[in-house]
């Protein structure tokens, strides 16, 4: 009976040790400066087992980096989170980022951990965040200096034909006023 008892045992914590979890991210997107934007995270089991009890944490940089986070002086305001439902029903650990700003560009790495003791813990690759200018802005940022790039370029092709003009005007004129020379007199 006690090698039974045994068994059990070990066949219990075998399942334990050998449930696994996945964590997936997108590797890279892109955000418009003042948009927001969804980093998405999910997490797979191994096994089929109800999953009842975990939470998730974003980093940026790397693993263990500053905390994405309402209360983080850089996000302040700007994070949302899956609520606990989302999280274990649909093993979903995304967030959104509102009002991105260009200092948002970097590496964003999500970790689940789940049951009490953190039993059960991995994170994803991570997701690279770049965030622009919005066009509006690039272009007409740009019109100023194409406009003036355009005015140098007309300039400079207009002094050209000018000088060329002049040039071969020049030697027609010298052409058309040679003097002929004869032989030097002596005096």
């Amino acid at each position: 009976m006690r090698g039974l008892a045994l068994l059990l045992l070990l066949g219990a914590l075998r399942g334990c040790l050998l449930q696994n979890i996945r964590v997936s991210q997108i590797p890279a997107m892109s955000a418009t400066e003042g948009s927001t934007v969804t980093l998405q995270c999910h997490y797979t089991l191994s096994s089929t087992e109800n999953v009842t009890f975990g939470w998730y944490t974003w980093y940026t940089h790397m693993l263990g980096g500053p905390e994405v986070a309402n209360d983080s002086d850089h996000f302040t305001g700007r994070v949302s989170s899956a609520c606990q439902s989302e999280f274990i029903n649909n093993r979903s650990a995304s967030i959104q980022l509102h009002r991105v700003q260009i200092s948002d560009t970097g590496m964003y790495i999500c970790e689940v951990a789940l049951g009490l003791n953190k039993t059960l813990q991995g994170h994803g690759n991570g997701t690279f965040l770049y965030v622009a200018v919005p066009s509006a802005v690039i272009s007409s940022g740009y019109v100023p200096i194409l406009r003036l790039c355009g005015g140098v370029i007309v300039g400079t092709l207009i002094l050209f034909a000018v000088y060329f003009s002049c040039r071969a005007q020049g030697m027609k004129e010298a052409q058309n006023s040679q003097v002929q020379c004869g032989p030097v007199e002596e005096l």
